[in-house]
């Protein structure tokens, strides 16, 4: 139970936080809040069939956890409530950098038309932290939940999103913002820190 109650909390933040993002760039910009607008097409059938294996996992961990036994790992409580105490960082580095986005924050593939290159907060370490927070939290949902349906669904999900978009993006952002991009990029890594040589 408390497990559930500890992926329903970071679930909702991880929401809210998404959610004000969204609302802040769409009232600057003026578009859709649907992400799907700015969606790579092959990443919508990838969201819908992983999604909906993901739901329906959720769902079944949710309402029905003995009927479905065969979804669960031995996983020992000690390491799950560990996963559940490494949502709190991860979940904060979520936050800081839609924070540090703030109206660039697109919810898809794309620039607006004043984009700015942010190099603030995480941002002045990794290029990628929103990627980055969301399959951390996929890894710790498999662990917490100690069910392999939802967790692998989950990040493969997250994870198919990251590797088909981050080409998408860092090639637009490299026509967009040019030599200023360059040397961003060379003092940042994708999604862990670089290491100083």
């Amino acid at each position: 139970m408390w497990f559930k109650l500890a992926f329903g909390v970071a679930f909702v933040i991880a929401a809210i936080a998404a959610s004000r993002a969204a609302r802040s760039a769409t009232r600057v910009h003026g578009e859709s809040l649907n992400q799907l607008v700015h969606e790579v097409p092959v990443l919508v059938a990838v969201r819908g069939a992983l999604g909906l294996l993901f739901y329906s996992a959720l769902v079944a961990w949710l309402v029905w956890p003995r009927s479905l036994s065969w979804m669960y790992l031995p996983i020992p409580s000690a390491l799950r409530w560990l996963a559940v105490g490494l949502l709190v960082p991860v979940l904060a580095l979520l936050t800081a950098s839609l924070r540090a986005l703030g109206t660039n924050y697109r919810g898809g593939v794309g620039l607006y038309g004043n984009h700015t290159l942010v190099s603030g907060g995480p941002y002045r370490r990794i290029r990628h932290p929103i990627y980055l927070a969301f399959i951390s939290i996929m890894v710790l949902v498999l662990v917490l939940s100690a069910n392999w349906v939802l967790g692998a669904t989950g990040l493969l999900l997250v994870t198919s999103i990251a590797v088909v978009r981050i080409p998408i993006e860092e090639r637009e952002l490299h026509e967009r913002f040019g030599a200023e991009w360059e040397t961003y990029r060379a003092r940042t890594g994708a999604m862990l820190p670089r290491i100083a040589s």
